[in-house]
């Protein structure tokens, strides 16, 4: 039986059309920048599926390390991200462990003349321990997807008034 929870799920308004908001996170140098998990490398493909990542974050004596992959893509209307963090010391190259592997769900849907943009990021078969740790962050993992959210809203909103 697979175990599928739901560990944060928030949206946004944006005034940009579903469009320009689904053409900005296709790029995952712009989805994630300004994270505290920065970006080390990228690849993007022209249709979005296949597109890959690796981010990194460094947090007291643990380094996260996460390989990303768009694995589904509707244009203008959604893209799914499969996120698998891996944890370790920093300074030792091994042992990594992975963690339960995320998805990263963002949905475009028209609101008025803009977009409601709705992240939703899910954690499959977590372990014991890593719901334990769930509980110590708290909302830790809300105030990232919170700020997230308002640079990318902050970002497309700029750009299109530039244009």
């Amino acid at each position: 039986m697979t175990d599928i929870r739901t560990r944060v799920e928030q949206s946004i308004h944006i005034d940009a059309s579903p469009g320009q908001v689904y053409r900005y996170c296709l790029d995952p140098e712009q989805l994630f920048a300004g994270d505290p998990k920065h970006v080390v490398e990228s690849r993007t493909t022209p249709e979005g599926v296949g597109t890959t990542a690796r981010l990194s974050m460094r947090s007291g004596p643990m380094e996260e390390d996460d390989r990303l992959e768009y694995v589904e893509v509707v244009p203008d209307e959604r893209i799914d991200i499969a996120m698998q963090p891996t944890m370790s010391l920093i300074g030792l190259e091994h042992p990594r462990h992975d963690t339960a592997l995320y998805t990263l769900s963002h949905l475009f849907a028209p609101d008025g003349e803009g977009t409601t943009m709705t992240l939703t990021v899910t954690v499959h078969d977590p372990p014991l321990y890593e719901r334990m740790i769930d509980r110590l962050e708290g909302k830790g993992p809300d105030r990232l997807v919170h700020h997230r959210l308002q640079r990318i809203k902050e970002a497309v909103e700029t750009a299109g008034a530039e244009t």
